[in-house]
């Protein structure tokens, strides 16, 4: 009777130990899809198994029923070192050795003990007899075992054996992130080694008391602490190891303390160190590190660093990423560094080559200014008559020569307005003017371009806008310019209204509405960007480079004001330049 507190504490311990194992079944679900997890679940399931029916068996006094949860019993004992074996070849990078012939073999072997089991009364080769230990009906069999089971034995001792090796084999690599979770899961394989040895010598203080469900149970409770503390970041050290190796960019991995707990060979080159890295502060290495964090947002380190590599100057991109915990705490960091200088080689060239062109852009403009100007200004002195009386068709043709010119001239400015914008040379200019000004000098143009179309061209000025404003007349009316330009060109019938707008107490506003053919949703930002125009039927019949919209928005964030475009398509467009109301001092 003295034994029975003990075997109601043992079926506790069980019970507790299943209770942990299904909970640690379903935080393994979650990650099933990782290759060996489920041979992790049919370990942990057979142990479940194998501590239930265990502790039933201990609990029943028919020794009927106490033989039947015993044979029960073998169907975890079969499978569980097979599912631990499964799990650790995966783990440790030979998971190809498991192919289906070699697994089926290794699952049939384990089947068999299971039937012999099952099936011990006809053969009695798993146990020789079966008894109540001590007479007692309470507690565990008193077995006494058979060839199949020593067979059974052999055969568990293999696998357990080959699972002990690979963990050793993964525990001591030199420079691995999984060092730590190897070890932890090596000193929970001791385990099962020394509870299944003391019960089959029966060395074990009751030796009718089979120990290997508790000792299976540790195994789990430190492989999960394992998994836990490392978030189940990998089943596959070896794997990650070759990919890790493999990196062409170097690769560091700090722990919290910003201690280096790996790196990849192509780090270890960079930083041109042959002495031992692992568990060196980053900042001896780097030291401009705390500096760098001090000024970066969320302390993630964007920086580049300067490396002199075989005589060479060479230019690295090093990228910072927090490792987090599941509660959010970041328990470590992972450094990216890349060799970028091809692509800043690249970048000169480009901003180069880009200065070029717009140095191009520029003089040629200089260069048909001027001639455009003569022609500009000898074709309004023929259509005012300044050479005596024209025809009809002379001056219908002066109209066209004067039409062209301007449109071309339009052109010009745009090509030489974008690259002075890309190189950052305009300069606002900002004087006293008036606000009929703006559009004044403009509206010969406009209204014969209008009016060749059949439009009608309207200008209007709120009363309430003040009549003399601050700003750069130059670039105003090349606002107006473009916005009325691609508004008649996109407007076969109705009108263009120009409107000059006081917006609110601080803004003015140029409005252009047109009766046009309308701009789709979709296509709506990118009538903003350089070189874009909206594909359709209408637009492929008209001509320009697409520059005038881009040239209008920059200009506008140039002069600190926004633009709005309410357009609805087959309905016209409404442009809207607002800009910052500046009154010129009385």
């Amino acid at each position: 009777m003295e034994l029975y507190p003990y075997y109601i504490g043992y079926i506790v311990i069980l019970l507790a130990g299943s209770l942990m194992g299904i909970l640690l079944l379903m935080r393994i679900w979650g990650v099933r899809i990782i290759p060996g997890a489920y041979g992790l679940m049919l370990a942990v399931g057979c142990v479940v198994e194998w501590s239930l029916t265990y502790a039933m068996e201990i609990f029943s006094t028919n020794l009927a029923e106490k033989i039947l949860w015993a044979k029960l019993e073998f169907f975890g004992i079969s499978y569980v070192t097979l599912g631990m074996f499964i799990f650790t070849m995966h783990y440790s990078g030979h998971g190809s050795w498991l192919t289906r012939t070699r697994t089926a073999l290794l699952a049939i072997i384990a089947s068999l003990n299971f039937m012999f089991a099952l099936t011990n009364e006809w053969h009695h080769q798993i146990w020789t007899s079966i008894a109540f230990t001590n007479g007692l009906p309470f507690g565990p069999l008193d077995l006494q075992h058979g060839t199949m089971f020593n067979l059974l034995v052999i055969f568990q001792y293999v696998l357990i054996t080959a699972v002990t090796v690979l963990f050793f084999q993964i525990a001591g690599r030199s420079q691995s992130l999984y060092r730590s979770q190897s070890r932890i899961m090596l000193i929970g394989m001791s385990f099962p080694w020394l509870a299944n040895f003391m019960y089959v010598t029966r060395l074990n203080p009751y030796p009718f008391l089979d120990l290997t469900p508790v000792a299976l149970t540790l195994t789990n409770l430190f492989i999960s602490i394992s998994f836990l503390r490392y978030r189940f970041m990998d089943l596959r050290p070896i794997a990650h190891d070759s990919v890790f190796n493999a990196i062409k960019d170097g690769v560091v991995v700090l722990d919290h303390k910003e201690r280096i707990v790996d790196i990849n060979p192509v780090g270890i080159f960079i930083f041109q160190n042959t002495s031992e890295l692992l568990g060196r502060e980053i900042k001896t290495l780097l030291p401009q590190w705390n500096e760098w964090q001090a000024s970066s947002q969320h302390r993630e380190i964007n920086q580049e660093i300067m490396v002199e590599l075989a005589g060479e100057q060479l230019t690295f991109s090093l990228r910072t990423t927090s490792v987090v915990d599941q509660r959010g705490k970041r328990t470590g960091r992972v450094l990216l560094i890349s060799d970028i200088t091809e692509q800043k080689k690249a970048q000169k060239q480009i901003m180069e080559a880009s200065r070029l062109k717009s140095q191009l852009l520029a003089n040629l403009g200089h260069d048909l200014r001027s001639p455009l100007g003569a022609i500009i200004g000898y074709a309004e002195m023929l259509k005012d008559g300044s050479f005596g009386p024209m025809t009809e068709n002379q001056t219908k043709a002066s109209s066209e020569i004067l039409d062209g010119a301007n449109q071309l001239l339009s052109f010009i400015n745009n090509l030489v307005g974008q690259a002075q914008i890309e190189t950052g040379k305009i300069v606002l200019r900002e004087y006293p003017f008036d606000v009929t000004e703006v559009v004044g000098p403009l509206l010969s143009t406009l209204n014969f371009h209008a009016h060749k179309k059949g439009l009608k061209l309207v200008e209007y000025i709120d009363p309430a806008l003040p009549q003399t404003l601050v700003g750069d007349q130059f670039w105003l009316r090349q606002i107006v310019m473009n916005l009325v330009h691609n508004a008649v060109k996109f407007t076969e019938k109705g009108s263009v209204t120009v409107r000059f707008m006081k917006q609110d107490a601080n803004h003015w506003s140029i409005q252009v509405i047109d009766t046009g053919i309308g701009i789709p949703p979709e296509a709506q930002k990118r009538v903003f960007e350089a070189f874009e125009q909206v594909d359709s039927m209408e637009n492929s019949k008209q001509s320009g480079f697409g520059l005038g919209l881009s040239i209008v928005a920059k200009l506008t964030s140039i002069m600190n004001g926004k633009i709005e475009l309410e357009s609805e398509e087959g309905k016209g467009c409404t442009f809207r330049v607002i800009l910052p109301l500046k009154e010129a001092s009385k």
